[in-house]
């Protein structure tokens, strides 16, 4: 038997390790989760996120006025989350995916499930032990890549780190055993309580576990935390004693049986419901003109007492001689305004190109507006019609499926898909504009295909990772996009 000094030793070793272990994991709690998830505020010019604000602030009402804060994950899956501190903050999570592809419906029902957690105190039990263990099961799996391409003497430091994150990966394990399937059970009865519609929860369960939830992507060990595990786990869709022990989730089947029960109706209902479901965009009008319009629209300026015109944007712009005060009339209205009026012609007062103050187009030299695209805001010139957009906003634009395409698009993405690489967008342009300034930080863009899996070729910035959409290229590869189970599985429309 060990002296009992030797047994003190290594109790007080393992209390401050302890210690320090619960000190470091629980400090700023809820940054630190966000952070692992890859969870960012809403935006505030963002249509989409206001939308699911306002769903979030609705349900906290309807919860007695708890504050919730409500963020989004940059991510195509379909998932959502909750977490708490020992300060009461809480945040709710979801997807751009998820927020793209539910309806309101679906969408509150969720929150609410969310918000189930929250107010029982699940969240906080499970943020906890997330950050006790899960967290650092995450950065085992982002160190295994590490050690396969290290070499030399780094290599013994990041052993160390990984037999104590091994450790800790065994530790989440077991305390998976103290997360109880049935809160999940909960959450779903207090969501339907607080929105009256089982059927919704229901829909909204089917239609995330028949899309990708996030499985290989940042954040799918810290599992517990969402509505549905990330990844799929056999062990998830068994019942017995050993999944109720080591899996955090109950059968997604199994739940969304008992919600069709709640509103008395079967499977077969439900697969209806689905087959004719169709999502209702938050933008409730079109929010951008189509370009054929602007290319169109022509102005009469009053000069000296009488009307000359009518005259197109490019001729103004050339003419250099029209001021912002001179009154002006669109060709086809009798209302006459002021040029600095009309959101079209403001561009061509704006003459110093290098100005900090203002983004200007590339290759116009005029000022870019601030425009909301699909609920997105980015910068549009009203010459050209190209687009600047920041590289954190630009999946947005492709999950969300609000815009109405031309003729012209269908025709040019037929022809890309036709021709593959060999037919090029902007054939007459394509040489003088291979290098042109980023609107942003002034540096030069790089021109290159936006993925190589489109023959799209678009200008980035590699210094701030803006991108700049010339007149249809964005339009263009929304469609490809919304059309990519014909794109590469036939090959033709």
């Amino acid at each position: 038997m060990p002296p009992a000094s030797h047994v003190l030793a290594a109790l007080a070793g393992a209390f401050i390790a302890a210690f320090l272990h619960w000190s470091i994991s629980t400090d700023h709690l809820i940054a630190k989760m966000c952070l692992a998830v890859g969870a960012a505020p809403l935006d505030p010019k963002d249509t989409y996120h206001q939308y699911f604000k306002n769903i979030v602030d609705e349900v906290c009402v309807a919860m007695g006025g708890r504050k919730i804060e409500a963020v989004v994950i940059n991510s195509v899956g379909m998932n959502a989350f909750a977490l708490e501190d020992f300060d009461k903050f809480a945040v709710i999570g979801v997807t751009e995916g998820l927020l793209a592809g539910l309806n309101r419906a679906q969408i509150e029902a969720v929150v609410a499930h969310e918000a189930a957690h929250i107010a029982s105190g699940d969240s906080l039990t499970t943020t906890v032990i997330c950050s006790l263990s899960e967290l650092y099961e995450e950065g085992l799996a982002g160190l295994k890549a590490s050690l396969r391409s290290t070499r030399g003497r780094g290599i013994i430091i990041l052993l160390l780190v990984y037999l104590v994150l091994c450790l800790a990966d065994f530790l989440s394990k077991v305390l998976r055993y103290f997360i109880s399937r049935q809160r999940e059970y909960r959450a779903d009865a207090v969501s339907v309580r607080l929105t009256r519609d089982p059927l919704s929860l229901a829909e909204a369960l089917k239609l995330i576990s028949g899309h990708w939830r996030g499985g290989g992507a940042q954040g799918e060990k810290m599992e517990s935390i969402f509505i549905v595990n990330p990844s799929y786990s056999s062990l998830d869709e068994k019942e017995g004693a050993v999944a109720d022990m080591f899996s955090t989730h109950p059968p997604i089947k199994t739940r969304i049986n008992i919600l069709l029960a709640m509103a008395h109706m079967d499977d077969k209902t439900l697969e209806e419901a689905l087959k004719d479901f169709k999502r209702v965009s938050p933008v409730a009008t079109v929010e951008y003109k189509p370009l054929e319009e602007e290319e169109d629209r022509k102005w009469f300026i009053l000069d000296r007492r009488e009307w000359r015109g009518p005259f197109a944007l490019e001729e103004l712009k050339k003419a250099g001689a029209l001021k912002p005060d001179q009154w002006v009339k669109i060709e086809g209205r009798e209302e006459a305004i002021p040029a600095y009026d009309d959101p079209k012609l403001q561009a061509l007062f704006v003459k110093d190109k290098n100005t900090a103050e203002a983004a200007c187009c590339p290759h116009c030299k005029v000022a870019l507006e601030d425009i909301n695209y699909e609920g997105v805001p980015m910068l549009k010139c009203a010459y050209c019609g190209g687009y600047f957009v920041e590289q954190d906003k630009i999946s947005r634009v492709f999950l969300r499926e609000d815009a109405v395409f031309s003729e012209e698009t269908v025709r040019v993405a037929k022809k890309l898909i036709e021709g593959k690489d060999k037919f090029k967008l902007n054939e007459a342009s394509s040489k003088n504009v291979w290098v042109i300034t980023c609107p942003k930080c002034r540096h030069t863009m790089h021109r290159q295909f936006f993925v190589y899996s489109y023959p799209v070729e678009i200008d980035r910035c590699p210094y701030c990772s803006g991108l700049w959409f010339d007149r249809q290229e964005l339009e263009l590869l929304q469609y490809l996009y919304e059309h990519k189970e014909l794109y590469f599985e036939k090959g033709q429309f």
